[in-house]
Order: structure tokens, then C-alpha cells, then sequence
């Protein structure tokens, strides 16, 4: 009898199912990797309050430091002000502008600034907008324009979907990585130490 062959050939056996069970496993990481739900929205351009508050701070002999402001739609912006107080009434007094700054921000879900968002349109204050992306949304005022709320979710779409092709593609190479070690590292592992242990073994037998 043969030992090392019929050890070798059940290797292979085992090695074979080894790897279709991985595959089978890790199929759907691979395939369709899961990608977090995305929200987007986009800013009033309040530049000239915070230019405003960049020479106001240049002058001031007491030291300013930068907010971030959340707004009753839950959009966050950052300036810099005297004070808490002082940052938020320059933020509120300046958002009624029919100006958008041209890039979306974009809060993944699950987060404070996402139930920020949420909150906003429970309140009534904003909208979710499909853009036919999945798992991802576009957060907008009520009282908007429809024309800006179509511009808007067109802007996001091309966006979101570039962001989201992306991620997919990052994760499925990782998912795929990690799957190809899973599968071939244990096979490898088992055939380096049977291996070993038939050559001590060998060392015992008589001559």
C-alpha cells in the first residue's frame, strides 16, 4: 500500500471541496459586494458671510474659532464666528440665498449626520429624493423650486453612481483577495505539514 499516494490524492479531494466551499461562501461578497445607504445634499453658498467673518476676525482683538452649524433641515455648515451664537446667526441670516455651492456633501447612513437629515424631514422641513441609485437619497428643501430639485437629484445621480461603481469595485477586489488566501492558504498549509510529517516519519523505519 501506497501511503504517501493515497494521502496525496485525498488532499487533492479535500483541497477541491475546500475550495468550491469557499467560493460558495463568499459568492455574494464577491458578486454583489454591500454597499452603505449614501444621503447627499447640497449647501446655500454662504461665502460671503464667512468672508465677511474672516476680515471681522482679522480686526478682533478676542480669539474667534470655526463652527459647525446645523440648520433646522439638519444641513451642517462650518464658519468661523466670536461664538457659537454668533456663527449660527451668521449662517441663518445668510442660507435664504438662491445660491448652491456646486458640490454635494454626502453622509453615510447609520450616522449622527444622517438622523440629522432624517430628523429634517420629519419635521417637514425637507424631502427625500429618489435618484434611482440604490440606497442612496437626495436630501432637499421643501420649499425649493422644482427645477432646482430636478437639477439637483440629475447631479446627484451621475455623482452617486460614479461613488458607488467605485466602492463596488474596491470591495469586490478586497472580498476577492481575502477569498483566494481563504481558499489556497489551508490547502497549501496542509500539504507543507503532511508532507513534513511523512519525511519524519520516514526517519523512523528500519533499513
Amino acid at each position: 500500500m501506497n501511503i504517501a499516494r493515497g494521502l496525496l490524492r485525498l488532499w487533492v479531494v479535500a483541497s477541491g471541496l475546500w475550495v468550491i466551499f469557499v467560493g460558495l461562501l463568499m459568492y455574494d461578497d464577491v458578486a454583489t459586494p454591500y454597499v452603505t445607504g449614501r444621503g447627499y445634499y447640497f449647501l446655500k453658498d454662504i461665502s460671503p458671510a464667512r468672508q465677511q467673518a474672516e476680515l471681522e476676525k482679522s480686526r478682533a482683538q478676542t480669539a474667534w474659532s470655526n463652527y459647525k452649524i446645523n440648520t433646522p433641515d439638519g444641513f451642517a455648515y462650518s464658519i468661523t464666528g466670536s461664538s457659537g451664537d454668533d456663527a449660527a446667526q451668521r449662517v441663518l441670516a445668510t442660507i435664504g440665498t438662491i445660491n448652491f455651492v456646486k458640490e454635494p456633501v454626502m453622509v453615510e447612513r447609520y450616522t449622527d449626520d444622517y438622523r440629522l437629515l432624517e430628523e429634517g424631514v420629519t419635521r417637514g422641513v425637507t424631502e427625500e429624493i429618489d435618484v434611482s441609485v440604490p440606497n442612496t437619497v437626495l436630501f432637499v428643501g421643501k420649499i425649493e423650486p422644482k427645477d432646482v430639485k430636478t437639477q439637483q437629484a440629475k447631479e446627484v445621480y451621475e455623482l452617486a453612481s460614479n461613488v458607488r461603481e467605485l466602492v463596488m469595485n474596491k470591495k469586490r477586489a478586497e472580498a476577492l483577495t481575502g477569498a483566494t488566501k481563504f481558499a489556497l492558504l489551508p490547502p497549501v498549509a496542509v500539504l507543507v505539514l503532511g508532507y513534513l510529517l511523512l519525511w519524519v516519519g520516514r526517519g523512523f523505519r528500519a533499513r
